[in-house]
């Protein structure tokens, strides 16, 4: 079975392209194409992490990590950020407790393969988290 991925961005070409790329990269994805809606979404789907686009309406990706952080039983799932914004350090600072690592688009499959390594095998390792 292949661990979930949540993929959270509001660009419907980038999903698309997601949908196809993550599960040849051995994820099982969970697109989605709004923060309301993810969050809604983790009440009942716990991914092994979640990718993040910041640029989003009308929930940006700051917005939703403060959103995460008050449902204290979603803690422990890890975040990357996908986004082709740069994130400054005093950006990143504010978040670095639920934010995992930054991929900055637009990223080749090796590259995102090679991110996501060390979450395939931590949920092979605890199914059922």
């Amino acid at each position: 079975m292949k661990p979930k991925i949540m993929l959270i961005d509001d660009d419907i070409p980038t999903l698309e392209v997601m949908k196809y790329v993550l599960p040849r990269l051995g994820w099982d994805p969970i697109v989605v194409d709004n923060g309301q809606d993810a969050l809604d979404l983790l009440e009942h789907e716990r991914p092994a992490v979640i990718l993040l686009d910041i640029m989003m309406s009308p929930m940006n990706g700051w917005e939703f990590l403060d959103r995460l952080r008050d449902k204290r039983h979603l803690e422990g799932i890890p975040v990357i950020l996908f986004t082709a914004k740069h994130i400054w350090p005093e950006e990143y600072h504010r978040y670095a407790d639920r934010v995992e690592r930054v991929l900055e688009k637009p990223v080749l499959p090796a590259e995102l393969k090679k991110a996501l390594e060390k979450y395939s095998c931590a949920a092979e390792a605890n199914p059922t988290a």
